[in-house]
């Protein structure tokens, strides 16, 4: 009888040449990974926009630090107006446009109070100059936390301490005159007397006072740290199309600095993607 050998089958092995063209094909796919951001080469135009708003906006921020707030609107807005035009808003840092105009109005309010304050101080009214400076004081302080700057307010806050002890003692004199008036009137000449002198002396305290807390006056006390320096840096910066230089351009100053040998100038190309002004 013959023997049914249909159920039978041969176990083939796989060939290794296969499975080596597909690992091939993998290692293939991720050779090249295709170009990237670093080989996407910036328009010229682009990165001369780019860097100008990077180098207003340091200006910027120096003019911060010198507490010019005026001067740091002004900067920053142009910084804003440049990157806008670049489509690249990342180099801009800090407090905006309108954050430090509102901090260079808040400075110039809190000068006018301090004018009225050195007014109301060589005047005398000492409680007026006390409510001068404190309002001075106050404001600058909202124009630094607006600016992101440091605190410039220490001069208004001595003002209005020693406007304060001013008030103080001017209001002593005057009791102590009130009442060497009534002794006066009681016919106690000596207790008015006492009471007079007493009167003088908180007098000439508060108009010592007063005049440390005088705004601008010679002999004022101030802080160094709330100095404000003008600072004018905005024409510092070309516009951005003067910032750049050309390709050509690069490469006759290039050619320029070599020196007269033939063999180094056959090294300068003008496809050379490397020879573009970043």
């Amino acid at each position: 009888m013959p023997v049914d050998n249909s159920n039978e089958y041969t176990l083939e092995s796989a060939d290794p040449s296969a499975t080596d063209s597909v690992v091939d094909d993998v290692y293939d796919a991720t050779a090249d990974p295709g170009p990237t951001a670093t080989d996407t080469a910036v328009d010229p135009a682009t990165q001369g926009e780019m860097d100008s708003a990077t180098n207003l906006q340091a200006a910027a921020t120096d003019a911060i630090n010198q507490g010019d707030y005026a001067t740091a609107a002004d900067d920053r807005a142009q910084a804003e107006t440049v990157a806008g035009q670049a489509g690249d808003t990342d180099m801009l840092t800090g407090a905006d446009s309108l954050a430090l105009q509102s901090a260079a109005d808040e400075q110039q309010t809190a000068q006018q109070d301090e004018t009225q304050e050195g007014q109301d101080a060589a005047a005398g009214n000492y409680a007026a100059a006390q409510n001068d400076a404190t309002q001075a004081q106050g404001t600058i302080q909202d124009a630094d936390d607006n600016a992101g700057g440091t605190d410039h307010s220490g001069t208004a806050y001595d003002e209005a301490q020693n406007e304060s002890w001013a008030n103080w003692d001017q209001q002593t004199a005057d009791q102590n005159a009130q009442t060497a008036a009534s002794y006066d009137a009681a016919g106690m000449t000596d207790d008015g007397d006492i009471y007079a002198a007493a009167a003088d002396n908180e007098q000439a305290n508060a108009d010592n006072y007063g005049e440390l807390g005088q705004d601008g006056d010679a002999l004022a006390q101030t802080d160094p740290s709330s100095e404000v320096a003008a600072v004018n840096s905005d024409e510092a910066f070309a516009a951005p199309d003067d910032s750049l230089a050309t390709s050509e351009d690069a490469l006759a100053a290039t050619d320029d600095a070599l020196p007269l040998d033939d063999s180094a100038a056959d090294t300068v190309t003008t496809d050379d993607d490397s020879s573009a002004i970043s």
